[in-house]
């Protein structure tokens, strides 16, 4: 597959199904949402919320809330490139939610119809994504 293949691939927007962790399924709660999103210059952003009640009390969320809140919820954007021979995607994070959280992520993708999973460096965790049409 070549570059160019390869990005057309995984441009648009895609679902989130699900998530395993060392093959076992990692657990978001019984409906989690999420979405990653690949655009055609280059950017991209992900959001996966966990399927968890978000209540607060005030008119403003405590910082107990808010934690609560924010517990497993991941979200970034930034940029992305690809290497196409390796079938490697590389997220280039340019805001994260998580503290902490910088740099590049490198994920192996892999295409079954219209499912994508990608794949941490060591194999360790695949998260799996459905085309939205």
């Amino acid at each position: 597959m070549t570059r160019d293949e390869l990005t057309a691939r995984l441009m648009g927007a895609w679902r989130y199904i699900g998530a395993n962790v060392k093959g076992q399924p990692r657990d978001l709660g019984p409906d989690p949402k999420g979405m990653i999103y690949y655009g055609p210059h280059g950017e991209m952003m992900v959001q996966i919320a966990p399927d968890v009640a978000r209540k607060r009390a005030g008119a403003v969320a405590t910082a107990e809330e808010a934690k609560h809140a924010l517990s497993g919820f991941i979200a970034y954007l930034g940029t992305y490139t690809v290497d196409a021979a390796a079938g490697i995607v590389t997220h280039h994070r340019q805001a994260s939610l998580q503290p902490g959280d910088e740099g590049d992520l490198v994920r192996r993708c892999e295409f079954k119809g219209d499912r994508l999973s990608l794949w941490s460096a060591d194999n360790s965790l695949e998260v799996i994504w459905e085309r939205i049409k």
